[in-house]
């Protein structure tokens, strides 16, 4: 009986110890997502709130500044949700017709994306009443448009919402700078 008994509280003590354990090493929210390996940049239509991140140069644009420097070629383009409406007017959906990398819109949970180069769109025929990505983007490829949709994860987090979005567009944008480039040397 003595052993029994010596036997259940160990068992007891093991099991309270093991509750109490915490796991080190569990990936942090920054490990998600790696910055681009080489140097990006990118123009922003809007305040710039994205943080710092390695390899990425911000440059502050208007819209009027984009479509009068069409000899420019950024890496990508990003415009801020308090843009979006002004983007969407038919002097910029010609110029985002034709335009040659990719643009990004912030905030589209509502927006089909098309609305930025189809003529048959408007703001309001394009509201799809929040399930849209929160960024949503498009390139002009080969004549075919590629698009991209960036949804965020349930509850998401400030770091979801910013560092992590830019993140994960310059991702896509370091792609396709490798894709363009391997395009030019095929050819």
């Amino acid at each position: 009986m003595k052993n029994k008994m010596l036997l259940l509280l160990i068992l007891l003590s093991v099991l309270f110890v093991s509750c109490d354990i915490k796991i080190v090493n569990e990936p942090q929210a920054e490990e998600l997502y790696n910055p681009p390996s080489i140097q990006l940049e990118i123009a922003v239509v809007g305040d710039v709130p994205f943080d710092t991140i390695r390899n990425l140069s911000y440059i502050p644009k208007s819209l009027k500044d984009i479509i009068k420097d069409t000899n420019i070629n950024y890496d990508g383009l990003i415009i801020a949700k308090d843009y979006l409406a002004e983007a969407a007017k038919q002097e910029y959906k010609d110029f985002f017709s034709n335009i040659t990398y990719p643009v990004f819109f912030m905030g589209t949970e509502n927006l089909l994306v098309n609305v930025f180069h189809d003529d048959r769109l408007t703001l309001e025929s394009a509201r799809i009443n929040g399930f849209g990505a929160h960024v949503s983007g498009f390139v002009l490829l080969e004549g075919k448009f590629q698009q991209w949709g960036l949804y965020l994860p349930n509850n998401p987090t400030e770091q979801d919402m910013n560092r992590d979005m830019i993140i994960r567009i310059s991702n896509i944008l370091e792609d396709f700078k490798i894709l363009r480039s391997n395009m030019k040397t095929a050819t």
